[in-house]
């Protein structure tokens, strides 16, 4: 069971998150409020349900309904980024016009304060997984119609990449860099939303050098002064760092990687997520030691982060330093009663503790509320409460 726990976080660490959506066209976007109703109904403490279910909700322009739905979310699920990259958008197909009152700075008063948590949510997502699905994309462009009609030469490789059509979004990314800002010969024409996009697709569509590419121009351009361009991105340069330490990662070259993880931290100390990115790269060269360090400066920098607290407790837990990994599980528990992953831990370190009275009450909460697609964790829970039960 170790064993799996510390396969469990390596997940959660390496790859896209458990709680990442499906790839792009996936059926759920087709599924009626109705029958998204009675699924969230059937497993409530599913974020990924409440998360289709917002988007049929998003589709009728039930927006209260939307925005609750995917706080719900990310409350079951603290690191569903494509939710956090749905709250961005949210806004702007609430209204129409903001997207471009956001790119020529003239955002009204009362909706400032809606941009600026937009923006959070914006940044959040692609710290988390910069490699995250885009299939709200297809929503949020219906939403947009009219406007992205003005721009023709825009709006189609922005449908492909909500589609997933990856390599035909890089592709005609690249005939608009060339055609409409000849990059080969002034390349600093190019807009950095332009690049952006491109590094993204290039980067699903698995052409990593590509990507690399446009995202090292995006680093070296660094703090220079914003231009008023069609798409506002709301990234800094060490958002761009992070990202291409990730491709980097993918890319299989995990020295570089590891660097420019280091090197964001240094720009943003409390980048909490490369310091759980860095603890992987580690846990997968078997340097356990400098993980668990990592871990630990995971919560430091963000102690009210309850994923970090359960990462930094498996690793106690792995240690056999029970007591501290309770300690952190319970912290995880007290910020957010509904993450249910630091439940079951705790129910493991009771069981090891001899306190099998505890240990049934902490499974018993644990199913409670675990999604059914927690089908390892919640078999262990459950085999314990049978081996009780049978005494």
């Amino acid at each position: 069971m170790i064993g799996r726990i510390a396969w469990f976080v390596t997940l959660m660490a390496l790859a896209p998150p458990a709680t990442s959506v499906a790839a792009q066209g996936s059926p759920m976007l087709h599924r009626s409020v109705r029958e998204l109703e009675e699924q969230a109904r059937a497993d409530s403490n599913d974020g990924a349900l409440q998360y289709y279910l917002a988007l049929a909700h998003w589709k009728r322009h039930h927006w209260k309904q939307t925005d609750s739905l995917l706080r719900l979310a990310i409350q079951l699920e603290p690191r569903f980024a494509e939710a956090y990259l749905a709250l961005y958008h949210l806004p702007f197909s609430r209204r129409s016009s903001l997207a471009r009152e956001v790119a020529q700075r003239r955002v009204p008063r009362d909706w400032q304060p809606v941009v600026e948590e937009a923006e959070g949510f914006y940044q959040l997502a692609f710290r988390i997984n910069p490699l995250m699905s885009q299939e709200v994309l297809t929503i949020a462009l219906d939403m947009r119609e009219s406007r992205f009609a003005t721009y023709t030469w825009y709006s189609t490789w922005f449908v492909d990449l909500a589609m997933g059509r990856y390599s035909d979004a890089h592709s005609r990314l690249e005939r608009i860099a060339q055609a409409r800002f000849q990059e080969d010969s002034f390349p600093e024409r190019v807009p950095d939303f332009i690049l952006w996009h491109r590094a993204l697709a290039a980067a699903h569509a698995g052409r990593y050098f590509n990507a690399l590419r446009d995202l090292q121009t995006l680093v070296d351009r660094g703090s220079r002064a914003e231009e008023e361009e069609l798409v506002h991105i709301p990234l800094r340069t060490n958002e761009y760092r992070f990202m291409l330490a990730v491709v980097h990662q993918r890319a299989g070259n995990p020295d570089r990687a590891m660097d420019l993880f280091r090197e964001a931290v240094e720009h943003d100390l409390g980048l909490a997520m490369a310091h759980s990115y860095m603890a992987g790269l580690y846990q997968e060269a078997g340097q356990l030691d400098s993980s668990f360090a990592e871990r630990q400066r995971a919560v430091e920098v963000s102690p009210d982060d309850p994923s970090a607290l359960f990462e930094y407790a498996v690793s106690l837990f792995n240690a056999r330093r029970l007591a501290e990994a309770e300690e952190a599980l319970r912290r995880a528990v007290a910020l957010n009663p509904r993450y249910s992953p630091p439940l079951y831990l705790l129910g493991r370190a009771a069981e090891e503790l001899g306190r099998p009275a505890d240990a049934r009450e902490l499974y018993q909460r644990f199913l409670s509320l675990a999604p059914r697609r927690q089908v390892d964790l919640r078999a262990d829970a459950e085999r314990f409460l049978t081996a009780v039960r049978q005494q």
